[in-house]
Parts: C-alpha cells; sequence; structure tokens
C-alpha cells in the first residue's frame, strides 16, 4: 500500500513540476523522446520524419506522451493506491475509487493547465485536459477491470 501511493504522489508530482516549466525548458525535455521515435521511424522508412513534418510529429507525441500517456500512469497508480488505502469493509469501496479518482484526474488535468496559463511561452488548453482526462480514465477502467477479473476469482474460489 505504501508503495503504490509513494508511486502515486511521484508520478503527479512530476506531472505538475512539468507544468511548472517554462516553453524553452519543456521542449528540451520533449525533444528527446521526439528524436528517439524519429530516429526508430526514419530506421524503418529512411526520410520519413523530415524538417517539414518534425513539427507535427513533436505535437503527436507531447499530446500522445506527455498528455494521454503520463496521465493514464497517474490513472493506474492512483487508482491502485486509492483502492489499497480505502477500508477493506467499504460496502462501496469499489465505487467510491472509482469517482474519488475521476474527480481527482480531472482536477489534476485542469490545475495542470491552469498552472500553465501563469507560466512563460505556456498556455492551457481545454483540449488537453480532455486529453489528460481521457489518459486518466482509461488508467482508472484499466484498474478497475483487473481488479474486478481478481476479486471475481477470489470469490469464484471461496465458494468451491
Amino acid at each position: 500500500m505504501i508503495l503504490s501511493i509513494i508511486l502515486a504522489l511521484a508520478i503527479n508530482g512530476y506531472i505538475i513540476m512539468h507544468s511548472c516549466l517554462d516553453a524553452t525548458e519543456s521542449s528540451k525535455a520533449s525533444a528527446g523522446v521526439v528524436d528517439v521515435i524519429a530516429s526508430i521511424i526514419n530506421a524503418f522508412k529512411a526520410d520519413a520524419i523530415n524538417a517539414s513534418n518534425y513539427d507535427s510529429l513533436s505535437t503527436f507525441v507531447r499530446k500522445a506522451f506527455g498528455h494521454f500517456g503520463l496521465f493514464m500512469v497517474s490513472g493506474l497508480l492512483t487508482s491502485l493506491a486509492l483502492y489499497l488505502s480505502l477500508s477493506p469493509h467499504s460496502w462501496c469501496k469499489h465505487y467510491m475509487n472509482v469517482m474519488f479518482s475521476l474527480v481527482f484526474g480531472l482536477f489534476m488535468g485542469m490545475i495542470t493547465e491552469i498552472i500553465q496559463l501563469a507560466v512563460p511561452g505556456r498556455s492551457g488548453e481545454i483540449t488537453d485536459v480532455l486529453i489528460d482526462f481521457s489518459g486518466y480514465l482509461l488508467g482508472t477502467l484499466i484498474i478497475g477491470l483487473i481488479l474486478f477479473l481478481v476479486i471475481r476469482k477470489i470469490r469464484k474460489s471461496e465458494r468451491a
């Protein structure tokens, strides 16, 4: 339980910290990832990523990995931490976990975009909140499905 809480705090702290970076620092942070992906793509098809489409790839990587991907990991870890932290005797543990987790995910998406409104060279966008929340929702649903299947299996074995 403690490890899941620490991991959830770490990923959410990283997301907030990254939203505080100015445009130059944020670009540097994502440029390395974009360069690696461009190299991999170009290894399969030479010159597929070049100067004319590098910016499009950069935008895609920033949205897919920086927004959707990080928030999906946040959803996974935060949902797991909440599930393990709630009382095991709570009759609505599963529903509360999903509800708290989704509210937290929406809050995180909104707060990171609000922070960016005050950071030089950055902007807060509603579409980014939607991308963030979509990733978070997927992470929460994955944990919910895994927990559902595990609990179902345990209950079946207890009845047998």
